[in-house]
């Protein structure tokens, strides 16, 4: 009728084998009463459906008068614990062991330790769960390993060693759902001097406050583990966009940075967040921890508290990152960067109506390298301005070799990186361009890449906002991969939205794909924003961006990225209304 099991180190457990929608039901009901264990059967809801004579008694209760919800018999403080542990259960289907402090009939709490498993119907599907429950061994008994390496025994939280288990299961879910999955790796800043300062106990206090308040900020669906230490890990589930993860990770900082009593002493700390996302940055568990691990470590090179994704440019081994730095250092000392131009065309006229300026490396050795390579990597050592520098100083020269030429110039679109914007220095730079060189404004566009937008959203608004006074255009590049939301942007000086290639790639062939692009490209009209889709590279994918009163097209149906003379030749010879 039942097996013995064993849970945290007590004498064997024994679990019932049984199924049906009620336990009061079954003609077992006395060897229930019997069994020398409590015995919970709980429903989806949490209420109680059942309790044996065992555990009505060891709460005092008689099984008439038990209550009817499992919230109604936990202690506060492990409250949140034992509901995110059984939301696990009937996300995953598998059993687990939670201490759990149960609130007797008196008044008074009794420490306990509890095996929990979900049970299935005949369908497969789950039923209900049936909870297993003793008193807590006392201090000098011995304690199983399993237990204390899946529940931190301070916060009540699960452990890494629990997300071991529980995260690729997460991950399938989020594949069969079709849905994003975030993890946020959370790191407090200077705990150190809190055990220094106010003691051991008041870091203890501190830790407990901080898993507190994450649980009660993040959605029942999510997750939060004591990674160990003064770190905390939040696994996001069914995620719709980057943007969703952005906005939680600033309301978790929000949350754990108000202040909170310690030893008699208001206190306030700041938390370090580094984040990866499933499927962008990775599809396997160990991969996007690692890709968490790197992304913290980034975010926690601020004193303050910093929010940082991960992008590829931070996975770099040390020596290949020395190596690199003096090459760029080199390049920077022989001007080995060049900039290349793809036209863009105006789906209204036909016409090659601008420009975006692509900065290149002619490498001695490897060749030509594209800004993937080194541009992240750049803007970790600090490089990004003098490269940024050299990019306007080359456009500005063509522009001027080109003003008086037939036909030419066009306005062109450069990169800028978020570094140079938390600065006021390029609204300064641009503004001395102008006046020296006596180019009209309007032929340049400042492109910002979307995904760097969050991580210093507020220097980087009052700095666009200068930069746009100057009646130089900007637009957003590749909309769609980071995190920002068109809601966000519309607080932006911004007179362009690029959609990123990935949505064009599969526009001919997915209907969620010509969805979100035909409904970006609405939102972004009514902004007064115009419209520009990259990648574009078919026939079909122009006709389907026409039919949707998309503004301009870029890519290689067009033209692929050209040094200015081909680029030239090209728009000698381009006859007009070619894609």
């Amino acid at each position: 009728m039942y097996a013995p099991i064993p849970v945290s180190g007590n004498p064997a457990m024994p679990v019932p084998a049984l199924s049906g929608t009620s336990l009061h039901k079954t003609p077992c009901r006395a060897l229930l009463d019997a069994v020398p264990a409590g015995i919970l059967q709980i429903g989806p809801d949490e209420s109680i459906r059942f309790a044996n004579a065992r555990f009505a008694a060891m709460l005092g209760y008689t099984p008439d008068d038990f209550p009817a919800s499992l919230c109604e018999l936990i202690h506060p403080d492990t409250h949140f614990h034992s509901r995110h542990t059984w939301k696990d259960l009937w996300h995953t289907m598998r059993e687990f062991e939670v201490p759990i402090r149960f609130r007797c009939k008196n008044g008074h709490y009794i420490a306990t330790d509890n095996l929990v498993r979900l049970m299935l119907d005949e369908n497969g599907q789950p039923d209900f769960a049936l909870l297993v429950s003793r008193p807590a061994l006392a201090d000098n008994q011995p304690v199983s390993r399993l237990h204390l390496s899946l529940s931190d025994p301070l916060t009540s939280l699960p452990t890494r060693n629990y997300l071991d288990y529980f995260l690729p299961d997460a991950l399938a879910r989020s594949h069969k759902n079709g849905k994003m999955l975030a993890l946020l790796e959370l790191n407090i800043n200077r705990f150190r001097i809190v055990n220094e300062s106010l003691g051991y106990d008041a870091g203890d206090a501190l830790l407990r406050e901080i898993a507190r308040r994450l649980v009660h900020a993040v959605h029942e669906n999510d997750s939060v583990i004591r990674a160990g230490g003064d770190e905390f890990i939040v696994v996001l589930e069914n995620i719709g966009t980057p943007a969703d993860t952005a906005a939680i990770a600033s309301r978790l900082m929000q949350t754990v940075t108000e202040p909170m009593t310690l030893a008699g002493h208001s206190y306030s700390v700041t938390v370090s967040i580094g984040a990866s996302l499933y499927p962008r940055d990775a599809a396997e568990s160990r991969t996007l921890l690692r890709y968490a691990d790197i992304a913290l470590a980034e975010a926690r090179k601020k004193p303050t508290g910093n929010i940082r994704f991960f992008h590829p440019g931070m996975h770099v081994e040390p020596a290949v990152k020395l190596k690199l730095e003096s090459e760029l250092r080199r390049a920077l000392e022989k001007n080995e960067f060049v900039l290349f131009y793809q036209p863009r065309l105006s789906l209204k006229t036909g016409e090659v109506t601008s420009l975006e300026a692509l900065i290149r490396w002619r490498h001695p050795e490897k060749g030509l390298l594209s800004p993937d390579t080194f541009i992240p990597f750049a803007e970790e050592i600090g490089l990004i301005g003098k490269i940024g520098h050299i990019v306007r100083h080359n456009l500005t020269r063509q522009l001027m070799q080109w003003r008086d030429r037939p036909g030419m110039p066009l306005p062109v679109a450069f990169n800028v990186s978020t570094c140079e914007l938390c600065t006021g220095h390029l609204a300064a730079s641009l503004k001395d361009i102008l006046r020296e060189t006596g180019l009209p404004p309007g032929m340049l566009e400042v492109e910002i890449t979307e995904s760097r937008l969050i991580e210093n959203m507020h220097a980087v608004r009052a700095n666009l906002a200068s930069i746009r006074k100057l009646g130089i255009a900007i637009s957003i590049d590749d909309f769609g991969t980071g995190y920002s939301s068109l809601r966000y942007l519309s607080s932006l000086p911004i007179d362009l939205l690029k959609i990123d290639g990935t949505f064009i790639d599969g526009l001919s062939e997915s209907d969620a794909m010509q969805s979100i692009v035909k409904s970006t490209i609405g939102m972004a009209h009514s902004l007064n924003m115009a419209v520009i889709a990259e990648g574009v590279s078919t026939p079909d994918q122009l006709d389907i961006l026409k039919s949707w009163e998309c503004d301009q097209i870029q890519g290689y149906l067009c033209s692929p990225p050209l040094p200015s003379g081909e680029l030239e030749t090209f728009l000698r010879n381009r006859r007009p209304g070619m894609p």
